[in-house]
């Protein structure tokens, strides 16, 4: 029999004392989104309350939609379809040095403010952020855009080092031939969030085994 148990309590003070050797879980899936965890060759269909490690790719078919958050101080990351993602993180005595590949696609990046490194790297381009909030569509053919809706991001052309900061309702491109720029954000271009309606404390479920077998389920309550 599946036990269930309830905490409301601070997501990120649970996960760095039950937690402490992995970095973010998945809170949120829609639709197609498919996982492929570290050393492993196949992808497996990512569920809500999975607990990712150092390594694991994630990506979003043409309906996909996925939200994931670090455990160390509740940071998160949006896939959006089409996209495709590998995560890693190193971890300090405090806090996770965090690393996004991105192949192509978009993702929303809401960084708290960090004591470590938060990096996206793209074919492209890197995109380094102490504590901000910004969408970053990547096209492995066209390129990069990064738009800026809090804080300052930094972004670097890869081929040419070329560097451009991004703010608030600016618009930051880099492209394969390594020219960077920034612009105003023109409003419509700026992705819709499947998940910005959303309201009130949201939930994720993590399912655990003992050794011997039994079945348990914790489901977090956090704002």
């Amino acid at each position: 029999m599946m036990k269930v148990f309830r905490f409301i309590i601070p997501f990120i003070l649970f996960c760095s004392l039950s937690f402490a050797d992995k970095i973010a879980v998945a809170t949120k899936v829609k639709g197609e989104v498919e996982l492929m965890k570290v050393g492993k060759k196949k992808f497996i269909d990512l569920k809500p309350g999975t607990i990712l490690d150092d390594g694991d790719k994630i990506r979003t078919g043409r309906t996909g939609f996925a939200a994931v958050i670090f455990i160390d101080d509740k940071s998160t990351l949006k896939l959006k379809e089409d996209s495709e993602v590998v995560i890693t993180g190193q971890r300090t005595a405090a806090s996770i040095s965090k690393k996004i590949n991105m192949d192509g696609g978009t993702i929303r990046a809401t960084v708290k403010k960090q004591n470590t490194d938060f990096v996206i790297q793209t074919p492209t381009s890197v995109a380094s952020v102490k504590g901000t909030d910004f969408w970053l569509l990547s096209n492995p053919t066209t390129g990069d855009q990064v738009i800026g809706l809090e804080g300052i991001i930094g972004l670097v052309n890869s081929e040419t080092g070329q560097e451009v900061d991004v703010t608030v309702g600016m618009t930051g491109s880099s492209t394969p031939d390594g020219q960077v720029a920034a612009a105003e954000t023109d409003p419509n271009s700026v992705p819709s969030d499947p998940s910005a309606a959303q309201e009130g404390p949201s939930q994720v479920r993590i399912y655990l085994e003992g050794p011997d077998g039994t079945q348990k389920v914790l489901v977090i309550e956090y704002q």
